[in-house]
Parts: C-alpha cells; sequence; structure tokens
C-alpha cells in the first residue's frame, strides 16, 4: 500500500466548511484574507496526490513526474490566487488618491496575516 499524504491542517480541513466563499470556491477568514486554495481546488489537487501514488507501483518514474507535474500545478495555483489578493489590496488603497493612515493599517494587517498563512503553509 501507497504511503498516504499528511493529514490536512487545521486549516485545510475546515476550507470547505467556512462561509463567505467567492466564485471559485475560495472563502477568507476574519481579516478578508483568502483560503490559499478553494475546497473544490484542494479535493481535486488531493484526489490526483492519490492517483500517483497508486501508480507508483506499476511505473515509478512515471508517477514522480505527474508528482513534479502536480506540486507545480499546486504552486501556480498559490501564486494566482496571491496575485489576485495582492491586486485586491492594492486597489484598496492605492486608487490614485492619498491613502489615510487607517487604510494604510488594514492593508499591512492583511499583509500580515497572509505574510504568516503563507508560512504556515
Amino acid at each position: 500500500m501507497p504511503p498516504q499524504g499528511p493529514a490536512p491542517t487545521g486549516h485545510a480541513r475546515h476550507a470547505a466548511q467556512r462561509p463567505g466563499q467567492d466564485a471559485l470556491g475560495v472563502g477568507s477568514d476574519a481579516e478578508g484574507i483568502p483560503d490559499l486554495l478553494g475546497a473544490e481546488a484542494e479535493a481535486e489537487f488531493r484526489r490526483r496526490w492519490h492517483e500517483v501514488q497508486g501508480r507508483f507501483v506499476d511505473d515509478p518514474r512515471q508517477a514522480v513526474h505527474a508528482a513534479d507535474v502536480l506540486v507545480g500545478d499546486v504552486m501556480r495555483n498559490l501564486a494566482d490566487t496571491f496575485a489576485r489578493h495582492r491586486n485586491s489590496l492594492d486597489s484598496q488603497w492605492s486608487q490614485g488618491r492619498e491613502a489615510d493612515t487607517e487604510s494604510l493599517r488594514r492593508a499591512l494587517c492583511q499583509y500580515r496575516a497572509l505574510f504568516h498563512r503563507l508560512l504556515s503553509t
């Protein structure tokens, strides 16, 4: 039997249970920081991972190649999510006018929460 991947973290386990998901199934926390993967994307990546593991016995080389492709897909998805969130933060306080200190404070708090979420992934 192929080894199973690590159990989802508390954050990942509850991604599908969060209210306030956007059209892509991506929810957010109390600070408005989006989940790094939407529930549907996470489920699909996990399904693909189990498929990769299942192929290892019959074709280890192909399984390792598929794992490499899958990890690349996850990283691209995370980068896209971050880019969309970054654009959203930028638009909140840089719309061609001076941002007040409170708006900048909220933006910094959101960046801090996003930073911590990225480091805990």
